[in-house]
């Protein structure tokens, strides 16, 4: 893309630096009701006002009165044609919209959808469903599961009385191969109920839904994050804390963790283990009279250099990332800073012991508290983080930034300038239209409170370099379309060393026969495969001493799988293609 640049000459930029441009700013309340205030800044600090460039697919519907989409849009291939659909809620309906604009299928809801869906092949037949939840304040709400052709499941939709803020999880609990769908249902000031929905529309078990004692607006994350083999579902409560709740409905012993200066709404948190250990960190952000970004050990404690004061309120969920391959983690979060006339903190970098990277945080105009995208855009070699605002300029035109993380700035050809906010949403990277070159998608809205009917918009633009899976590093909201927050461990190709016995995988890929090799004879040996949904499709585990083992897998469906290897204690993953 081509960048449009304004020339100002020394004698325009001084007459500028007292001028003041008019934007609009958003903000949501607890309720998810927004409110836009107007805010002046100098003029000479303004982003590019031209449009440009157009978006190659457009796409208008109107919009909900009251609230907005939030978190942004969804990628999936529902028909297996080999490319993904947009998926998105827009007021009452459900659309699965395909790269030229036509669409693949549309539902009518009961209720608004205001959070991205959920998206896994739950039941290991091979076709995708989709989850979402749906409804606000007094209307109707609940949870919907469609088949890949936009079918009702059998017990679906599931209705209740109250206001569900925040998209369901996806997540295999009972390790039976069949994916449960958690969420949180808002029922009053002191309660809100967790529910674990099997695919039939059943409770999980008589446990269920577990009462977490205030609001919750939370999108719950799942992981084992003690390594002990049991899964925990991770949601926090207003004012009640963090919760890690196993499968039975017991609580993780440290849980919950309770702060009265600490209050908890949509930064929805991501489980990765950052120091080494095999166990899972909890890596988030809170609001309250002590707002932070926050990583919390599995026993409810704050690890070192932990918490991270940021002074005022954020409602934005984090990325994590391993940015240059190091085994390092790398965490981002958006700050929702604006101050009339400067440039403030937007976007904070954090290495994992809770120290500022290099060129961060990144300073603007105009605040973030959506998702952020990490992914080479530009296809220079290096990753950019790629977010929205929570402004406008006054002619209603909103911004998509992409940022080197080199420090060198914002990148050519951005910001991009939708027709309204992009506040709370992000941006999901792909190849929507199959021209094998790499495109990016968001969604945008107008705020006109009953004046006349809002709109949301989605703009798909061309970013003129080949398309390639692997330099897209976080794609949307909460990683991947689980929703369950869950990171895990980067997965590696061939041979790895495992510190004092080397292994190899092969053939890779392969019509079915998996060997594993190792240097020297183990007793000690179990094989996890997970599909890329995150199913447990074969275990095994072998106390014979032998140095070669071989697996017959040609059951599996064709895909790309992980592999897990645990050879005395140490674990790691690899990744292996069925043919």
């Amino acid at each position: 893309m081509k960048k449009i640049f304004t020339f100002i000459t020394n004698l325009t930029l001084i007459g500028f630096v007292s001028a003041q441009a008019s934007f609009m700013m958003a903000k949501v309340n607890e309720n998810g009701e927004f409110s836009v205030e107007e805010i002046q800044a100098p003029e000479v600090l303004l982003y590019p006002n031209e449009i440009s460039p157009d978006p190659f697919m457009t796409f208008e519907a109107p919009a909900f009165q009251y609230s907005k989409n939030t978190r942004g849009l969804t990628l999936a291939d529902l028909d297996n044609d080999g490319v993904d659909e947009l998926l998105i809620g827009i007021d009452q309906k459900f659309y699965a919209i395909k790269g030229d604009g036509s669409i693949l299928f549309e539902v009518d809801v009961e209720g608004p959808i205001l959070y991205p869906p959920a998206v896994a092949d739950m039941d290991g037949d091979g076709d995708l469903e989709i989850v979402f939840n749906f409804g606000f304040s007094t209307l109707t709400n609940g949870t919907y599961v469609l088949d890949h052709q936009g079918n009702a499941l059998d017990g679906w939709p599931r209705t209740h009385s109250t206001l569900i803020s925040n998209a369901p999880a996806l997540a295999d609990l009972d390790d039976d191969g069949i994916m449960e769908i958690i969420t949180a249902e808002r029922i009053s000031g002191t309660s809100a109920y967790i529910h674990v929905f099997k695919l039939d529309g059943t409770e999980l078990n008589a446990n269920w839904p577990y009462d977490i004692g205030s609001v919750s607006c939370f999108t719950p994350s799942v992981g084992d994050i003690n390594n002990d083999g049991i899964k925990e579902v991770i949601v926090a409560g207003y004012n009640t804390g963090i919760f890690a709740i196993q499968p039975d409905g017991t609580i993780l012993s440290g849980f919950p963790v309770y702060d009265p200066s600490v209050a908890y709404s949509y930064q929805s948190p991501v489980l990765v283990d950052l120091d080494g250990d095999d166990e899972l960190e909890i890596v988030g952000a809170n609001h309250g009279d002590a707002s932070a970004y926050y990583v919390m050990n599995n026993d409810g404690t704050y690890a070192d250099g932990w918490p991270y004061a940021i002074g005022n309120w954020t409602y934005a969920p984090p990325t994590v990332v391993d940015l240059d391959g190091d085994e390092v983690y790398e965490i981002f979060v958006g700050n929702p800073n604006f101050s009339e006339g400067n440039s403030l903190p937007t976007i904070y970098g954090m290495s994992p012991d809770g120290s500022d990277l290099a060129n961060f945080p990144i300073n603007k105009i105009g605040g973030n508290e959506g998702v952020i995208t990490v992914a080479d855009i530009n296809n220079d070699g290096v990753m950019e983080i790629i977010f929205g605002s929570n402004i406008t300029d006054s002619e209603g035109y909103g911004y998509l930034h992409a940022y080197s993380v080199d420090g060198s700035g914002e990148i050519d050809g951005f910001p991009l300038r939708p027709r309204g906010f992009t506040y709370l949403n992000g941006a999901v990277v792909g190849d929507i239209d199959n021209d094998g070159m790499m495109d990016i998608s968001l969604n945008s809205y107008t705020l006109n409170f009953g004046a006349s009917t809002d709109s949301l918009f989605i703009s798909s633009y061309n970013l003129n370099v080949p398309y390639d899976e692997s330099k897209i590093l976080w794609n949307g909201y909460k990683g991947n379309n689980t929703r369950d927050g869950l990171l895990v461990e980067e997965i590696i190709m061939g041979t790895e060393d495992m510190t004092q016995n080397p292994i190899s995988v092969y053939p890779n890929p392969s019509s079915g026969i998996l060997n594993i090799q190792l240097k020297e004879e183990v007793s000690d040996f179990k094989i996890n495969i997970f599909d890329l949904n995150g199913r447990n499709v074969f275990t095994q585990k072998d106390t014979v001493s032998k140095s070669l083992r071989t697996y017959n897998l040609s059951h599996l469906p064709p895909g790309t799988y992980v592999v897990q290897l645990i050879v005395d204690n140490q674990r790691k993953n690899l990744k292996w293609i069925k043919k």
